[in-house]
């Protein structure tokens, strides 16, 4: 079974040390949309933090952005 959520780019927290990297926390997203009061019914709350040292990872997720999130098994 896959799995699709919808989520906001919240937060960027910036991290130095030997190998510099960014914390960009994601939470669901809820808004007054069909598209998303359907995610928001199946997922009304939840949160992604992931550390990233690529900077054009890091560009793509701006804060603000939304994006689909799919889990899929990793068998």
């Amino acid at each position: 079974m896959n799995i699709r959520g919808k989520f906001t780019v919240r937060s960027h927290k910036h991290f130095q040390s030997a190998d510099p990297y960014v914390e960009i926390e994601l939470s669901a997203l809820y808004s007054n949309t069909p598209e998303d009061n359907s995610y928001a019914k199946s997922t009304p709350s939840g949160s992604i933090t992931m550390a990233v040292t690529v900077p054009e990872v890091i560009a793509t997720l701006a804060i603000g952005k939304v994006f689909y999130v799919d889990f899929s098994p990793a068998d």
